[in-house]
């Protein structure tokens, strides 16, 4: 069933309607939130709020856009709010990616992996917040269009579109310096 339908029956009242809503995309919203958090059991809440938020909000849905990108906005707006009252403006890390040694990496490969990820951190950590955001929403959810990303983040396509190709470009810099510096 399509999200329209669905949200037009919720609109009427129809309760389920809503319910197939929340299976359709509560692991999706909780992925996107726990990426952006880091935090398992914030995210779970987190999610849970989205969705009485859209519940109850539901009447101001633009039909003109996307279902999937008004519920991602919500997602992204508690995520925010959770993260500035946590702590602060801390910054989206990926620290909790770990290699394990069953994976069968040598030694090497695992202090290659490291040091890059390490330089992927720095890189990242010199992004503004609205570019972090597109970031992630460009490679970690690349389901995406630059239009969706645009809706979410508040700017026009084109500006998301430079934005990204500005933060690629950059990416390449940051990456010759980096084998430069791994060749020393």
């Amino acid at each position: 069933m399509e999200d329209l339908e669905l949200v037009n029956k919720v609109l009427k009242g129809d309760i389920d309607s809503f319910e197939k809503i929340i299976l359709k995309y509560e692991k999706m919203i909780f992925n996107f939130i726990y990426n952006i958090i880091n935090e398992r059991e914030a995210s779970e809440d987190l999610t849970q709020e989205v969705f009485i938020s859209a519940y109850n909000k539901l009447y101001t849905f633009n039909k003109k856009y996307k279902f999937s990108t008004w519920l991602y906005q919500i997602a992204k707006n508690k995520s925010i709010d959770y993260i500035r009252k946590r702590d602060k403006e801390k910054q989206i890390s990926m620290e909790n990616m770990e290699i394990t040694p069953d994976r069968g990496e040598s030694p090497g490969e695992i202090v290659e992996y490291k040091e890059l990820k390490q330089s992927i951190e720095n890189f990242i950590g010199t992004l503004d917040d609205k570019n972090k955001q597109i970031l992630l929403l460009r490679y970690i959810y690349d389901k995406f269009t630059f239009n969706d990303i645009a809706e979410m983040v508040g700017m026009s396509q084109a500006a998301v579109k430079k934005r990204y190709y500005s933060i690629y470009e950059k990416y390449k810099k940051h990456t010759k310096s980096y084998e430069i510096l791994r060749k020393e």
